[in-house]
């Protein structure tokens, strides 16, 4: 796993998805965790140059090409399966909304693509598993604490009234 980033997330994925196997409610939180964690993976390669498998000799020749993932197949290994397993539970698509916006944020241009049809795809089955207009707004809310609070329930961010 320390030398293999998509092994790590693949297990994680497990994981998320074995949490849900039995229902959309079975086991969001666990899935939550598991999110969590493949974010912060995602955050922290998202700016990363990538291995490309290429491997030169001394005189810059190529010698080997091996299969290596690039971006956008990190991004689908990480939120394809999860997404589709969990997109009933309000508790998971909420949290997955808020790690696919953040990631959005700290992506260069180059990797945006990958993760721009993430949030709609998430929203097509978040709409199709809710039972009302309600269920279906509140299961597109982005929650970073994955805690399954509605919109009106989240904290606002202006901090401005704060002082250090």
């Amino acid at each position: 796993m320390n030398q293999d980033v998509a092994y790590g997330i693949r297990m994680l994925v497990d994981i998320a998805e074995r949490s849900l196997s039995s229902g959309p409610f079975e086991d969001p939180t666990t899935a939550v965790q598991a999110i969590d964690r493949i974010h912060d993976i995602l955050r922290q390669i998202a700016r990363r140059p990538l291995h490309s498998g290429q491997y030169h000799d001394a005189a810059g020749t190529l010698r080997l090409l091996a299969p290596t993932m690039q971006w956008n197949g990190f991004v689908q290994v990480a939120f394809d399966e999860i997404r589709q397993a969990g997109a009933g539970s309000p508790q998971v698509s909420r949290r997955l909304k808020a790690a696919m916006d953040d990631l959005l944020t700290v992506a260069p241009p180059e990797r945006r693509p990958a993760l721009e049809h993430q949030p709609a795809l998430l929203g097509e089955l978040a709409s199709v598993a809710a039972r009302s207009d309600v269920d279906r707004e509140a299961a597109t809310v982005p929650d970073p604490s994955g805690i399954g609070s509605a919109a009106a329930l989240v904290t606002p961010r202006n901090t401005q009234h704060l002082r250090a």
